[in-house]
């Protein structure tokens, strides 16, 4: 398989497992199909949604529009800080609205932590690139831990796709990942289990 192949079904595995795409399917599979309890499922859900995936795919696009990124996926690390300031900002939102709702304080602590972890990152990319889709996709694995989904072998291959899609599309080489997924588990559980259990 020649390299160019093998680069495309990195790229497309990273697709895949966007962190805007891995946001969506944990708020949908947390608000309808755990054993939470929330009363207005589908408001609960259409607010999760805007602040975690709708407000940053609408912001990529006007940043791309405005050439202030080079591409959607933000490969330049200096590019990267200004979409990751207005997703942490969107996050805060989010958490501020659904705690005034008195949301179930669960899902309050998964907004909550994308805004931690986004600020992390932020604060590392100043510095060094690390990558989003580690942290974003290794934090929804610590929160399906933390609500009882614990099955370890699915977890350790989820991960091993990421590390594999991530090198083979030449985003990020294995220490920005591992940075990247040591980061999402061990912010996400101190952050969660401090504030939130």
């Amino acid at each position: 398989m020649s390299n160019y192949n093998t680069q495309n079904i990195g790229i497309l595995l990273s697709y895949l497992i966007h962190p805007m795409l891995v946001s969506f399917v944990t708020f949908l599979y947390l608000i309808y199909y755990s054993n939470i309890l929330i009363e207005d499922k589908n408001l609960v859900f259409t607010l999760c949604i805007i602040f975690s995936t709708i407000l940053p795919i609408f912001t990529f696009y006007i940043l791309k529009k405005n050439n202030l990124i080079s591409d959607i996926d933000v490969s330049k690390k200096e590019e990267r800080l200004l979409p990751m300031a207005f997703g942490s900002l969107f996050f805060l939102l989010g958490f501020i609205i659904l705690r005034t709702l008195n949301a179930q304080m669960l899902i309050q602590g998964i907004m909550f932590c994308g805004m931690i972890n986004i600020m992390l990152a932020w604060l590392i990319t100043k510095q060094w690139k690390i990558s989003i889709h580690a942290i974003t996709l290794s934090s929804s694995i610590a929160i399906f831990w933390i609500f009882g989904y614990q099955n370890f072998l699915i977890m350790i291959l989820i991960l091993f796709t990421l590390i594999i899609s991530r090198v083979l599309a030449k985003a990020h080489d294995l220490t920005q990942i591992i940075a990247g997924i040591l980061l999402g588990i061990i912010s996400t559980f101190i952050s969660y289990s401090i504030l939130f259990l």
